[in-house]
Formats: C-alpha cells, structure tokens, sequence
C-alpha cells in the first residue's frame, strides 16, 4: 500500500516563515521543504543562527522538514569561490538537518555554462566527492535533483553521475517539470530512474516551457503517480509549482501593451491554466490561490 506523504516548498506562497505555517496548517499537513525563509535562503543560516531563529518556532508548531531545499550545486563548474563558500554552507546545512531530523539535502551538479556538459564529467565528480565527503557519516543524505543546464539535467547524465558515485548517501530526487524544460519525456526519464528515485517534487510543465497546475501539463503526472502506487512508494511528494509566476505576472502579461508578444509563452501557458482552472481572464488570483489549486490537484491525483 502506497503511503503519500505531502510536502512543499511554501515560499512560493510566502518568504514569512509564520505565513508558510499557517499554510501548511490549513492544509492539515506538517512538513516543510524549507528555502526562503523570513526571506533569507536556508543556505545562508548558521545552524548556530537557525538553532536560536528558527528551530523554537518550527517545533513550538509541530512543523517537520521532509528535506531541505538548499542551492548547493547551483553554481558554475569553475566557480572556485562559489564552491568553497557552498562547502561550508553544505556543513552548516548539514547540522541543521539533524537537528530537525531531516534525512535529505536537496542539491544538484553544477552549471555547465556555454561549455559541453560531457566535458564537465570528470570536475563535477571530483567535485561532487568532496560534498560527499562533508555529508558523509551524519545520517543525511546528499539528495540529487535533475534541473537545466546543470549536468545532471537529463536523466542519461543523471545515471553516469549516480553510478560513478557509488555511494549510499548519493540518492536521486526527480522532478518532472524540470525534464519538460530540458525536452526529454518525463515518462521515460522515470522509468529509467524509478528504482533509484527515492523522492519526487511536484511540479508540472506546458509545452511552452512555462509552469501549469499538476495534471495540466506534460509531466505525465497520472502514469508517475500510477507506478508509484503499483510500485508501493512509501515517501514524500513536495510540491515545487512554480505558478506563483502566473499569479504575479499575469495581469501584466494580459494588459500591459505589447508584454503579450514580448512574453507569448507565458501568456499562451497563462491562457492554458485560465482554461484548465476555469478562470476569467481578467480574474486576479493569488499566491496562495495558485499553491493551494497545486495541492488539491495533487490530493485528487494521489486519491484516484
């Protein structure tokens, strides 16, 4: 039997830590995937910081982390500096994630910039090795997520790099959005990854490249959640939309002169989701509108 366990990244409702809380209340759900919080990213806390900050509030109301949403590898392959300074962030993080009795650090495999990625394989794994070795013995787990134009962006990529890790603590993240945008079906990068995935973000992704409610787009997201269900999935699903673009710019895009051919992908993406959602184009939604239509997609989905 399946056991769903939903969480999110409700910074896209709000970067107030109280506001994300209320959130998650009135869903009647109790985990976090923490990234901007009171409108600083996780990364940027010392677990000293987080430890006085944060922590009294997120247990004084009962909130858990299902993983932390950090940045580490989202820098450039030759960035020396960037990398130094997400080492040290990646050991801060790592505290804090036993603190709060995470097991999974989000992160990903560098930006390949104007370079071939395949060329980059050889400094993203020894880079990679040395984040490794920071999580290394603590009980968290260095959590891979396919994002584009980093190397591990298509699932071919994301197999060598999982394979020449080789290690218990280098487990894999999937997110079906993120592989629309890089033009490779979501359906066949799951079955590819299925028996190593052990988390999934919930995102969905028109043709258009812009994000849409889950179930609206091209995420393949009634086979996923059909084979997690025959497959038994005991785990998290973190919803990650990224429609807070439709609700902050869609009125711009529809009224401002022009922003409708300057920005046509969004505003054909923008008529999908007022179709699919049976919106009024003139109607103003919000943040909150936009995450909540994600998660009762999802609750439908998950129920089937």
């Amino acid at each position: 039997m399946s056991k769903f366990t939903i969480s999110g990244f409700y910074d896209e409702v709000s970067v107030d830590l109280n506001t994300q809380i209320g959130e998650i209340k009135q869903l009647g759900e109790s985990y976090l995937c923490p990234r901007s919080v009171n409108g600083k990213n996780i990364a940027d806390y010392t677990a000293e910081e987080f430890e006085r900050d944060i922590k009294p509030i997120l247990d004084k109301e009962g909130i858990k982390f299902s993983s932390i949403g950090s940045p580490i590898g989202k820098v450039g392959i030759d960035d020396e500096a960037g990398f130094e300074k997400q080492k040290k962030q990646l050991a801060e993080l790592v505290k804090i994630a036993q603190m709060m009795d995470c097991k999974y650090i989000r992160a990903f495999s560098f930006y390949y910039g104007d370079k071939d990625p395949d060329s980059c394989f050889d400094t993203v794994l020894a880079k990679t090795k040395q984040f490794m070795e920071i999580v290394k013995g603590s009980g968290v787990k260095f959590m891979h997520e396919n994002e584009k134009l980093i190397y591990g962006d298509v699932p071919e990529r994301v197999l060598k790099l999982y394979n020449a890790i080789n290690d218990e603590d280098f487990v894999l993240c999937f997110d079906a959005s993120n592989y629309v945008q890089c033009d490779v079906n979501p359906k066949e990068a799951f079955d590819m990854l299925k028996d190593l995935t052990v988390y999934y973000h919930i995102k969905d992704c028109s043709k258009y490249k812009v994000e849409v409610p889950v179930g609206t787009g091209e995420g393949c997201y009634e086979y996923i959640i059909g084979q997690l269900k025959e497959r038994n999935y005991e785990g998290f699903v973190t919803l990650e939309p990224h429609t807070w673009k439709y609700a902050v710019l869609k009125m711009p895009v529809y009224f401002v002169p022009f922003a409708c051919l300057i920005m046509k992908n969004y505003f054909k993406a923008f008529r999908q989701i007022d179709k699919a959602m049976n919106v009024s184009v003139f109607k103003k939604v919000s943040r909150k509108d936009v995450f909540e239509w994600q998660y009762n997609n999802l609750k439908k989905l998950l129920e089937a």
